[in-house]
């Protein structure tokens, strides 16, 4: 039976602009904590230690928001998100063990899982529960990706998280990435989808199938860009396909909190996001793209183009201007 991963409140920060408040995830986590879900995923939309002007400043602090959550919580278990460069591991990891932190996601470029090397050698000595997530992860072929998986596992990942950052994936590059994973690796495989294409809960459930042991989803789908895999609706739909991964109750109050509580930040899929899902760009730049085609006059797609030739990954905001900078130059 696959684990249910909740990022409503770590991936979903990236579309309140990082404005989560303590209040919020102490109310939410009060509910999901019955739901079922495995474990509860806590912080900036970047991880641990990334509030930043660059990549969005936190309306509260990492630890404002793990001490909410981990008061509310009995059943499931408290996660973070970590992207070495962004958090080191004295003044965030450390630390998070001490707040009571059980999960910890050492995340890295899909391409670059020996940056993590240090992060998860630290935690797996910590005797900490730590998963290598490689994000991007359509930006290599399933040798590459295999070859990848099998670095964070010799570090100490338990499992390894393929993040469809872009939303890129149809089913069946999903069900070729997690068989070639499951058959190259001893360790559990899970998958974060994103809907840029509009097919994140089918993607989701489509790891289930083929094995994935951990399958992450957001309440109202809230996510970067189109948002993430629809939480309540993996839920339904693994019901009506013949298993049950929970029952839907608590996940449709989880859904009505996030809806009444934030209805103008729910993500959608547009023409933009789709855009970016079949260009293959991380999703959640979204904004900057839609404020600096404006800025310029500079046609979106076109941008979103120019963007996927120069492989742009998460974290590099900066270079979105002057991409489009280049762009009005030609």
């Amino acid at each position: 039976m696959s684990l249910l991963y909740d990022v409503t409140l770590r991936d979903g920060n990236h579309a309140l602009r990082h404005n989560l408040t303590a209040e919020f995830v102490a109310d939410y986590c009060a509910i999901a904590d019955a739901s079922g879900v495995w474990a509860i995923e806590v912080g900036h939309g970047n991880g641990l230690g990334a509030s930043s002007f660059l990549v969005g400043k936190s309306a509260h602090s990492d630890f404002e928001l793990l001490s909410a959550a981990r008061g509310n919580l009995g059943k499931a278990k408290l996660a973070v998100h970590s992207i070495p460069g962004f958090a080191t591991i004295k003044k965030d990891l450390k630390p998070a063990l001490e707040e009571g932190v059980e999960v910890f996601r050492v995340a890295t470029h899909v391409t670059e899982a020996s940056v993590a090397e240090k992060h998860i050698e630290f935690l797996a000595n910590e005797s900490a529960i730590v998963h290598g997530v490689l994000m991007m992860s359509h930006m290599i072929d399933i040798n590459g990706l295999v070859e990848q998986a099998r670095l964070m596992k010799k570090f100490g990942a338990s499992a390894v998280i393929l993040m469809d950052s872009a939303g890129y994936f149809v089913p069946r590059d999903v069900k070729e990435r997690v068989d070639a994973l499951k058959n190259a690796l001893e360790i559990e495989v899970g998958f974060h989808a994103h809907n840029n294409l509009g097919v994140a809960v089918t993607n989701a459930t489509t790891a289930v199938e083929a094995g994935a042991m951990i399958i992450d989803g957001a309440s109202m789908g809230l996510g970067a860009g189109a948002g993430n895999a629809q939480l309540e609706n993996i839920v339904a739909v693994s019901s009506r396909q013949g298993y049950q991964l929970s029952p839907i109750a608590d996940f449709l109050e989880m859904s009505r909190l996030v809806e009444a509580s934030y209805p103008q930040f729910l993500p959608s899929t547009t023409s933009s996001s789709i855009q970016s899902g079949l260009a293959g760009v991380f999703s959640g730049y979204a904004p900057q793209v839609k404020l600096l085609s404006m800025e310029m006059g500079i046609e979106v797609s076109i941008l979103w183009v120019e963007m996927a030739k120069r492989k742009l990954v998460a974290g590099q905001e900066s270079m979105i201007r002057e991409i489009a900078q280049d762009l009005m130059n030609l």
